[in-house]
This record gives C-alpha cells, sequence and structure tokens, in this order.
C-alpha cells in the first residue's frame, strides 16, 4: 500500500503535470490583477470531482443558462485544480469575469498541449 502512495504522490509532483504562469491585466472596472498561478492536469478522478462540484455550485439544476453553467465549471475547475495562487484570488468573490476567463484560457491552453492525434502502432511479429 505505501509503494502506491508514494507512486501517486510522485505523479502529482511531475512537472510535466503542472504549469505555473502569471496573469497581469487591467479590467474594464479599473481594477488590476496581477499574480502568479500553478494548475495541474488533471486525473480521471479529479474530473469527476469537477463535475460534482460544477452541479454544487448550481445547485442541482440542469437548465441554466450557459453562461452560468460556464461559471460554475470554471470555478469548480480552479476549486480543484488550482495548487498555487495569489492571495487576492478567491473566484467565487471576483466581480471581474475576465480574471476568470483569462485564467481559464491559460489552463485550456496548458491542456491543449496533451492532445494528441491517435496513432496507429503497428507491432511486428516474430
Amino acid at each position: 500500500m505505501v509503494d502506491t502512495v508514494e507512486k501517486s504522490e510522485k505523479i502529482n509532483k511531475d512537472l510535466s503535470n503542472s504549469h505555473t504562469f502569471t496573469i497581469n491585466m487591467k479590467v474594464g472596472s479599473g481594477e488590476t490583477y496581477e499574480g502568479t498561478f500553478t494548475i495541474r492536469r488533471p486525473t480521471v478522478g479529479e474530473r469527476i470531482r469537477i463535475s460534482v462540484l460544477e452541479a454544487q455550485e448550481l445547485g442541482g439544476l440542469q437548465n441554466v443558462d450557459i453562461f452560468g453553467s460556464n461559471l460554475a465549471h470554471m470555478v469548480a475547475t480552479f476549486i480543484v485544480l488550482i495548487d498555487k495562487s495569489p492571495v487576492w484570488w478567491k473566484p467565487r468573490d471576483l466581480r471581474d469575469v475576465e480574471v476568470l476567463r483569462e485564467v481559464y484560457q491559460k489552463y485550456v491552453e496548458f491542456l491543449d498541449k496533451f492532445e494528441t492525434k491517435p496513432q496507429n502502432v503497428e507491432t511486428q511479429n516474430g
């Protein structure tokens, strides 16, 4: 059992599965948001947890507008996957949605690096 825990910890600490980035933006309200974030690539279990938290954010409702659904998904993703963030980072308390979108866009760009076309691998029989 100890080996399993150590392997799990090693996977979570693998730098290829995490990404650090900085934002520095001034939004329409005049506020400036600056800070560094570290976010990780989700495991299958974390993807499930994000879905559960998203549903909880929406109060279990399914017929909500796309804007509310997207916000709930972003907030749930941030709760599960952000490991380090600036002191001011409290996604539910922000008034400027642009900040959420910017951080989420950086996350999506990071995930895109892992997307590859499936390739056929031919094997040779002895």
